[in-house]
């Protein structure tokens, strides 16, 4: 099996996934503080999207890197610990800063922040309100997603897991059909179409293989296409106007289409993959934790400097904070994300293969 840390192309895609939430993310914050003319607001509408994308790549991720391991003793406890020390230390990090902030300059932090559970957010336990750290809302995703992986890991022969990950779409499915009523934000984290996205990816990593190489060009252009294509036509009131049902059926498949194609494509040797583009996707984790940080203190600050751009300082404001940005998520994965990942491996904490992180 190609590891899948040799496919540049997964790296790439991470890191415009995390680009396109850090663009979504500044289009609220220029048009909280710029004001009008806003320069992303019609451009970053849809681009949360990007969350679409990581959950594709994450499914497409664990049946690549669990290939061979199925049923294997100790196999699902193995992985729980190394996707839970991926993710959650620096989120912890990050979470505490969000706590530190209310405590010092409650007037930086959201005030729907009161009533949220610290307990929930650390742990990343279904709540009825975001995390203290709001982009933690994928996470929460993401721990259900590796929770269930891990059991069929556990006990599911690998040749029984793409039907098992039909099964897993079906009842997702059937539950969309019942009465609608009071449900716990445990059944709504279960029952979200979002789901969908990830089993697809897993699927993805299982059959990519099989795809004849004349489809990699056609799959990206399409994964492509439907993206624009649903960026453009849906209402300009933007994600909150648009079930999760759309969303899912629109950009779930989208990232699908994209990830397989382009996969596809580098295997074959037919891509060549930038370098910054894959050092984004190295350091993709880090940005995403940090970026909202930044993007809140660039707008505050520009408001004092700089309080009235035209157009032109708009687009001054927009690059000047992506490139932020990433030169903070760079440096915190390089000073804090891959020495905590390194940690593990240097003080054998984890037994198992010394395989490194996806």
């Amino acid at each position: 099996m190609q590891n899948q840390q040799r496919l540049g192309s997964l790296q790439a895609l991470r890191g415009i996934a995390a680009l396109a939430v850090v663009v979504f993310h500044l289009r609220g914050v220029e048009l909280k503080y710029l004001g009008a003319p806003s320069v992303l607001d019609e451009l970053g509408r849809y681009a949360d999207a990007g969350v679409d994308l990581f959950f594709v790549l994450s499914g497409f991720v664990m049946t690549t890197i669990s290939a061979g391991r199925y049923t294997q003793p100790g196999a699902g406890s193995r992985f729980l610990a190394k996707r839970a020390w991926r993710v959650l230390p620096l989120y912890w990090i990050f979470t505490t800063l969000v706590v530190i902030l209310m405590g010092i300059v409650p007037s930086m932090v959201n005030s729907s922040y009161a009533g949220q559970s610290a307990l929930a957010s650390y742990f990343l336990i279904p709540h009825e309100q975001m995390p203290l750290l709001t982009v933690g809302w994928t996470l929460v995703h993401e721990a259900y997603f590796y929770l269930v992986f891990a059991a069929l890991l556990t006990v599911i022969p690998e040749r029984l897991i793409p039907a098992c990950l039909v099964v897993w779409a079906a009842l997702i499915g059937a539950a969309g059909w019942m009465p609608s009523g009071a449900a716990s934000p445990a059944h709504y984290l279960v029952t979200n179409p979002l789901t969908y996205e990830f089993i697809g990816g897993a699927l993805l990593g299982v059959y990519w293989r099989r795809m004849p190489a004349w489809m990699a060009v056609p799959l990206m252009a399409g994964g492509i296409g439907l993206a624009i294509a649903a960026a453009a036509l849906l209402p300009a009131a933007g994600p909150s106007t648009v079930s999760v049902w759309t969303r899912v059926a629109l950009f779930g498949t989208a990232s699908v289409l994209l990830v397989a194609g382009t996969v596809r494509f580098e295997s074959i040797g037919r891509l060549h993959v930038p370098a910054p583009l894959v050092k984004m996707g190295d350091y993709s984790y880090s940005l995403y934790l940090s970026h909202v940080f930044v993007i809140s203190a660039a707008g505050r600050a520009w408001t004092l400097f700089y309080p009235a751009p035209g157009a032109a300082g708009h687009w001054v404001f927009v690059a000047t904070t992506v490139v932020a940005c990433c030169a903070v998520g760079h440096a915190v994965h390089r000073w804090v994300e891959r020495p905590l990942l390194a940690l593990p491996t240097r003080l054998s904490v984890l037994r198992g293969p010394r395989r490194p992180y996806a």
